[in-house]
């Protein structure tokens, strides 16, 4: 179930995003140990000027600042080297299919058995 949501300035070639989030999924499937149909990610492109590091706003993607911002979201009860693991898959992934190595920010965030739901009804681990 995890759930990949990335905003970002727009990219110089804003058709690597697609292959870039679908070659990020099948890298969490894999560290995460689930099937790939069950990742998915998002992607929102901000507007130009809408993403300020300190007093410096940017227009486009740069490669070495204003990092796209990921949220992670996935059930609870992975152990640490899981998380750690399934980080890196992500932000290296990302990264290389958007070409822009080492640039890129991904929150892990637990959600709890019990408080989602999908397909219409509640999921409990």
């Amino acid at each position: 179930m995890p759930v990949l949501e990335i905003r970002a300035l727009p990219q110089p070639d804003p058709g690597r995003v697609g292959p870039a989030l679908a070659a990020t999924c099948l890298a969490i499937a894999r560290e995460y140990g689930c099937e790939p149909h069950h990742v998915w990610a998002t992607w929102v492109t901000l507007e130009p000027g809408h993403y300020v590091e300190g007093d410096r706003p940017a227009t486009e993607q740069p490669g070495q600042t204003h990092p796209p911002i990921g949220r992670l979201l996935c059930f609870e009860g992975r152990d640490p080297e899981t998380i750690e693991r399934v980080l890196i898959a992500a932000a290296e992934t990302l990264s290389r299919e958007l070409g822009i190595p080492g640039n890129i920010f991904i929150e892990y965030v637990e959600a709890h058995s019990g408080r989602v739901i999908d397909g219409g009804g509640v999921i409990r681990r």
